[in-house]
């Protein structure tokens, strides 16, 4: 059976699952028509980084990658991978298959990356529809994009999605992204089918983008929220709680 979960693909063979999750990046990188200037070493971090949170948070571990660059290999393609395999082994994640693809054909004058990600994980640990009534919502972190994301010192990084990965206390997990905060909150409300009580102050703007991942919502048990408060080294926010909306 395949079924969509937020931005993941779920294949259940069994006990055993496969999720499949993806990112893009365009314009952003050294090329002539890039709108933002970063190296490419960043832009392979950055897109590897959301693909394979997206995982994490509904506890699957990543086992394969498959990059599709719109640009010639050397040297664009060359800098964009290595930034993929320094994001993978700088956070501890190893023996991750690689495979992809490059523009060899016609000269490109733009950056233009997509990076999709396999992962894999027994049915009973995946962090999908465990959020039930009473729980607390809460969020690591703060929706930075554009030129934020490479100065803000706030931004979770991909080591932190592997914790929220490991944490048992963690039901559920939903990264933000460009769609922002108040929208992956009613994305929760749906697939929990419970109502989200709002108890989080106005100055948070939950609909900026959240931009290439960084920050996360999280749901968990009230009696957690200590040890949850403390997982990271990163700003949290309680959020409000989950109710029976019946």
């Amino acid at each position: 059976m395949v079924e969509r979960y937020r931005d993941v693909l779920i294949i259940y063979e069994s006990d055993t699952v496969y999720a499949i999750a993806c990112d893009s990046i365009g314009a952003i990188g050294n090329k002539e028509g890039d709108i933002l200037k970063v190296d490419e070493e960043i832009v392979g971090r950055t897109v590897t980084k959301v693909a394979v949170s997206e995982l994490l948070c509904i506890g699957a571990w990543p086992i394969i990658i498959s990059d599709t660059l719109s640009n010639e290999m050397n040297p664009t393609g060359i800098k964009i991978i290595g930034g993929i395999k320094k994001e993978l082994n700088d956070n501890e994640i190893y023996d991750v298959a690689l495979t992809g693809s490059t523009e060899e054909n016609f000269p490109s004058t733009m950056t233009g990356v997509g990076v999709t990600a396999i992962g894999k994980a027994e049915k009973e640990a995946l962090k999908v529809r465990k959020a039930m009534a009473g729980m607390e919502v809460g969020l690591f972190g703060y929706p930075r994009v554009g030129q934020e994301v490479l100065c803000c010192h706030d931004i979770l990084s991909l080591k932190d999605y592997v914790k929220i990965f490991r944490c048992g206390e963690i039901v559920e997990a939903i990264p933000v992204g460009s769609k922002g905060i108040k929208h992956e909150l009613d994305v929760l409300k749906l697939s929990s089918g419970l109502e989200f009580l709002k108890e989080y102050k106005s100055d948070l703007d939950d609909t900026k983008s959240g931009g290439p991942s960084t920050c996360c919502i999280v749901v968990y048990k009230e009696g957690d929220r200590r040890k949850i408060e403390n997982l990271l080294d990163k700003p949290f926010v309680r959020l409000g709680r989950l109710i029976d909306g019946r």
